[in-house]
């Protein structure tokens, strides 16, 4: 989907949503954007000596991307980071700090990538595994969730972990 098509669908369900808010006077709406994501926004820690993660065309290296209208709405807390750190250490690390949220997804297992039920609120992973030698983390549940993602890249080891919060 076009990024401006994603964009009107968003208008037209802040549209509907405070259409149907009437005269709520608790209703609000608002979109959120900026690069002044932390750690805790995310919850979860930063490995030891890991630095902010830069692309070459200059994106962030952490981001909270936000849109709201009523009780419905989504939250993205994003950080991107680079180590010397072996990749399996580092994987290995976050899939012990995720597991105080609960059951850890491994997204290269088979049976974590199968789809649940449509009115499950169990989490997944997506429908294909991570490449060799990559790892995929998951814990929540489908509409509030963290995932990690760790693969080498180059002579560094780079991880991007998320919090992903879907009202609705």
């Amino acid at each position: 989907m076009s990024k401006r098509n994603s964009l009107l669908g968003l208008a037209l369900v802040l549209a509907l949503s405070a259409a149907q808010a009437g005269g709520d006077k608790d209703f609000s709406i608002g979109i959120e954007s900026h690069g002044r994501t932390e750690a805790a926004d995310v919850g979860l820690p930063v490995y030891a000596g890991a630095t902010p993660f830069q692309e070459n065309d200059g994106d962030k290296a952490a981001v909270t991307l936000g849109a709201w209208a009523g009780r419905f709405g989504l939250r993205v807390n994003a950080m991107k980071f680079s180590t010397a750190a072996p990749t399996g250490e580092v994987a290995a690390f976050y899939a012990k700090a995720l597991g105080r949220y609960g059951e850890v997804l491994d997204c290269r297992e088979p049976a974590a990538r199968v789809k649940p039920p449509k009115d499950s609120d169990k989490l997944s992973c997506e429908s294909s595994a991570p490449r060799p030698g990559e790892f995929e983390y998951r814990v929540g549940t489908a509409r509030n969730f963290r995932v990690v993602s760790v693969k080498r890249e180059g002579e560094l080891t780079r991880f991007d972990m998320a919090r992903i919060d879907l009202r609705f």
